[in-house]
């Protein structure tokens, strides 16, 4: 986790202010301009820390700190203090910390004055909805449950639970119902559904900060007469690794050859699938999941999952992945497979695929 840091240079006189009398003010006025000359916050009284990072106040010439032992006693978030500057982090959130008032002992020299800063802390970042996979076929009557690991979610704070997943509503309505469990989310098309379905679901971390609405987008299509059933099966970590033949979770229920498409990306851990069906998983040894995909001859499709578990874990059981609904509530169901932490931009945007041939110019000096 990359640590937040970030310094503002905020005028001195800009926060709630005592001076030592009304009259002394007036005569410093020129001296009080010379210090304004920093460009105004739209809030510079205000001071947020980011989330377990750092912030600095800096002041501006020609005012400096007269008294850092005050600075400390006033709150614990002060980690730093010299003429010149703050600094201030927050180790741990708490959202009920509310705001702390910061006074400041300030002078240039001539006059002395204090300015409060009101200390924030700021929340984590909201998780992220935002699956990235195609258009999934369902027929009307059976069941499409999609796993954690297919609905793009990204968590920043999912230590303690793994955060809550939340069934929001399937659009039209008449489509058919949805719900969430610990390790899926299971949607089950009306008998006489056809055509286009959006699911809609949320995700909540461990502070309960909800995701913005993530969306799914279904196909129904009306029942075949000889089905492609698939499984979705939780299997035991061995030292970090699962090995699983995909070719015992898929069943063409009219017969013909079965065709192993692919695997779906770990939300931590790495698999591979071989063509014969094989999928080798590797990873840190905690909970993980991929999805997999495969097809008929005939032109049937199914989708398929794996969750990994160490050893000993006692939920989600061993075998099939639990698929009825539990109880549904605002509040959303517990996950058992903690999402993917994200992944913060650092504002370059690399070379992509030319990366490789830019390197060989450079060696070059070309």
């Amino acid at each position: 986790m990359r640590v937040g840091i970030a310094r503002r240079r905020l005028p001195a006189l800009a926060a709630v202010v005592t001076i030592l009398s009304s009259a002394l003010i007036l005569s410093s006025a020129p001296i009080a301009a010379g210090a304004a000359e920093a460009p105004p916050d739209a809030d510079p009284a205000r001071v947020a820390i980011p989330y377990l990072g750092t912030v600095s106040i800096d002041i501006p010439a020609p005012w400096f700190i007269t008294d850092c032992a005050a600075t400390f006693a006033a709150t614990p978030l002060v980690t730093a203090c010299d003429a010149n500057a703050i600094t201030l982090a927050a180790p741990e959130y708490d959202p009920d910390a509310g705001t702390v008032a910061l006074r400041v002992a300030l002078s240039d020299g001539r006059i002395g004055t204090t300015s409060v800063y009101q200390v924030v802390l700021e929340p984590p970042m909201v998780p992220a909805a935002t699956p990235n996979i195609e258009l999934r076929p369902v027929q009307a009557g059976s069941l499409l449950r999609v796993p954690i690991s297919e609905l793009g979610l990204e968590c920043q704070v999912c230590n303690a639970t793994g955060g809550s997943l939340r069934a929001v509503a399937v659009q039209p309505e008449s489509a058919g119902s949805l719900w969430a469990t610990p390790t899926h989310l299971v949607f089950r098309p009306a008998a006489d559904a056809r055509g286009p379905v959006e699911l809609v679901f949320r995700f909540a971390d461990d502070y309960g900060s909800w995701s913005g609405d993530g969306k799914l987008a279904v196909s129904v299509l009306a029942p075949a007469d000889r089905p492609l059933v698939t499984a979705d099966v939780v299997v035991e970590l061995a030292e970090g690794a699962a090995s699983v033949d995909l070719n015992e979770l898929a069943f063409p229920l009219g017969g013909g050859e079965l065709i192993v498409v692919g695997c779906g990306d770990p939300i931590r851990g790495q698999v591979s699938c071989a063509a014969d069906g094989t999928a080798e998983y590797r990873g840190d040894g905690g909970i993980d999941q991929f999805s997999f995909q495969v097809a008929t001859a005939e032109g049937g499709r199914g989708f398929g999952s794996v969750t990994v578990v160490p050893a000993g874990a006692t939920e989600p059981a061993l075998g099939m992945a639990p698929i009825a609904p539990p109880k549904q509530s605002k509040k959303g169901v517990p996950v058992l497979v903690p999402p993917a932490m994200p992944v913060e931009d650092d504002g370059t945007t690399g070379d992509g695929l030319l990366g490789p041939l830019l390197s060989v110019f450079d060696r070059v000096g070309a």
